[in-house]
């Protein structure tokens, strides 16, 4: 009898014990598989269930009303995925466990990150921190993170790209920001992104080789931003056109004026920077490297040497020979889309007209009467072989360096010539036939005159 009594209490005493380690399913939720995935979803929880099992992998409490988690997950020291989306929380959740790999705390109230936030969070690979109100992240709060991979910041306030990025990224989601400027430091370490999204934020340019660092870079995105189709946008112009990487190429431009509302990439060159291929920006450049120091005595034999050294230069060495001067690019392919329509309308504009971007084989009466309000504009330029250089240099639409040669007559000059070896030859006929008229009667004179005289001698 004692004997029973002894099993009794043990079989209550185990009871509690087996359940807690049979794992059940909190009321509501949904359990896959008891212990490893628990999903607490839209069940309108403002605390956590006490029932949760401390082993639990895979824990989903979203679209619910939890306020504050502080602390409380701590114990689930196997939690490896964790969804506290779609909640009311106002700040990052303290106390995580780090045995964590992805965290989602998307559509939350969240509107700072503080440095020691994610402190001992080593081990996220994702983090979704979606359309919250986050309008700064401080330096080094995601410094920790070497094995993050996914980071998503879609739909916040912020205004900068956060700095101190951690180098494992490849996919980095920043659209729908109030971004203005990327920060090269914080681009440049991202060796390992592979995607870029930074559509609909405010950007208007984007630096200089921004995006030369990123070896592994596939895919951007750079639609919906506040694009200024002017000098500063060359290097994303370019990046556009060398089609290397999926990018979407439908950038529209807001300022200038004249350029709302168009595509950047139907734009030219010169739209885009009206100053870009200058005369005076050509020639500076050209005689600094080639070291011509032109004087009133110089000679078109010294203008022949300046051509014969630029002659053995290709288009690709004579880009990066003006590339010095600020803001100043001259691209192989740009001048292939200048039309002269937009040539003329630059011309309005400019205090030097870029009609020196045509060539000068059959040139229309609107196009002569620009070179020569150019010419008429630098008679006084202070040295003879800088003026010839100017209009050689301004002959080429197609490429600089294959009409730095003599020109060869044009079409007027050929009629000209034909025309008036034509009258030449038709002169010189008359002449001759008159001559033939004159002997002829010579002739006949004295056929008529010899008679007479054999018939007074007899």
């Amino acid at each position: 009898m004692l004997w029973c009594r002894w099993t009794v209490l043990l079989v209550l005493c185990i009871c509690p014990l087996a359940r807690l380690t049979s794992s059940p399913c909190p009321p509501g939720c949904c359990c896959l598989r008891p212990g490893f995935l628990v999903l607490c979803e839209s069940l309108g929880l403002r605390s956590l269930p006490r029932s949760v099992p401390l082993t639990t992998s895979v824990l989903s409490v979203a679209r619910n009303q939890l306020c504050n988690v502080d602390h409380l997950l701590w114990p689930f020291s196997g939690l490896q995925e964790l969804s506290l989306s779609q909640n009311l929380l106002a700040r990052f959740p303290r106390g995580l466990p780090p045995s964590l790999e992805s965290l989602l705390l998307q559509e939350n109230r969240i509107t700072y990150i503080t440095s020691g936030a994610l402190r001992q969070l080593g081990n996220l690979t994702r983090l979704d921190l979606e359309d919250n109100r986050i309008r700064a992240i401080q330096p080094g709060a995601l410094r920790g993170l070497n094995k993050l991979q996914v980071l998503r910041l879609k739909g916040n306030k912020l205004t900068n790209l956060p700095v101190n990025l951690p180098p494992s990224l490849t996919y980095l989601d920043l659209s729908e920001n109030c971004i203005s400027a990327l920060d090269l430091p914080s681009l440049s370490s991202l060796v390992n992104l592979q995607v870029l999204k930074i559509n609909s934020n405010c950007l208007r340019s984007v630096p200089e080789s921004a995006f030369d660092s990123l070896p592994r870079l596939r895919s951007v995105d750079l639609t919906d931003n506040l694009w200024a189709c002017e000098c500063d946008i060359l290097y994303l112009y370019r990046w556009l056109l060398s089609g290397r990487l999926k990018m979407a190429t439908d950038l529209v431009c807001t300022e200038p004026v004249h350029l709302a509302q168009r595509l950047l990439l139907n734009l030219s060159v010169m739209a885009i920077c009206p100053r870009v291929l200058t005369p005076n920006d050509l020639y500076s450049a050209l005689e600094r490297k080639l070291a011509v120091k032109p004087t009133a005595q110089s000679s078109y034999g010294d203008l022949g040497d300046l051509l014969q050294k630029i002659s053995r230069q290709t288009t690709v060495g004579l880009v990066s020979e003006v590339q010095d001067f600020p803001k100043t690019r001259l691209l192989h392919y740009s001048l292939e889309t200048l039309t002269y329509e937009e040539c003329l309308s630059l011309n309005k504009t400019q205090s030097v007209s870029p009609a020196h971007l045509k060539t000068t084989t059959s040139l229309p009466e609107e196009d002569q009467k620009c070179r020569e309000n150019i010419t008429a504009r630098y008679a006084q330029s202070n040295t003879t072989s800088a003026e010839g250089t100017r209009s050689l240099l301004s002959t080429n639409r197609d490429g600089l360096l294959s009409t730095l040669n003599p020109q060869p007559l044009s079409q007027q000059d050929s009629a000209v010539i034909i025309a008036l070896l034509t009258a030449l030859c038709v002169l010189v006929a008359l002449l001759m036939a008159a001559v033939l008229v004159v002997l002829k009667k010579v002739l006949l004179r004295q056929q008529r005159v010899a008679p007479l005289e054999v018939g007074s001698g007899r």
